[in-house]
């Protein structure tokens, strides 16, 4: 799975770049895949899988996806 991290996600990446790659062996929830990367779901505010928006609670992912996730933004 190829997986942007927008924003300060990208503080999670071992690397520190934006994108990602991600083995998975089979489909799985969104929440464990994050969690087993140490990404906090708390801190992502926006899923797009596949070009679409999506609800991180609900979002199965598999080897072939691309995903980006987003931060809040916030400012004055």
């Amino acid at each position: 799975m190829q997986l942007y991290l927008g924003g300060y996600l990208d503080y999670y990446n071992p690397e520190r770049g934006n994108w990602l790659e991600v083995k998975l062996s089979q489909p799985s929830q969104l929440g464990e895949v994050l969690t087993k990367l140490g990404i906090p779901m708390s801190e992502v505010h926006l899923v797009v899988l596949n070009g679409k928006l999506v609800d991180i609670s609900k979002a199965i992912v598999s080897e072939e996806d691309e995903l980006k996730l987003f931060p809040a933004v916030g400012g004055g």
